[in-house]
């Protein structure tokens, strides 16, 4: 699989809340990238199972 690409600022840490414009500006990233369907997907998760799984 490949990687996922992501920025680097990490929104688990307690700090300054996210502004309506950020969150909205990440929703917006996020409906742009990649979808995989739930076939795929389970796919996916199925080679993993077999790959990991001992």
């Amino acid at each position: 699989m490949a990687k996922v690409k992501s920025s680097k600022i990490n929104y688990a840490l307690p700090g300054e809340p996210l502004s309506q414009q950020e969150m909205e500006q990440m929703i917006k990233e996020a409906e742009n990238g990649p979808f995989h369907s739930m076939q795929s997907l389970k796919e996916k998760i199925a080679k993993w199972k077999e790959k990991y799984s001992k």
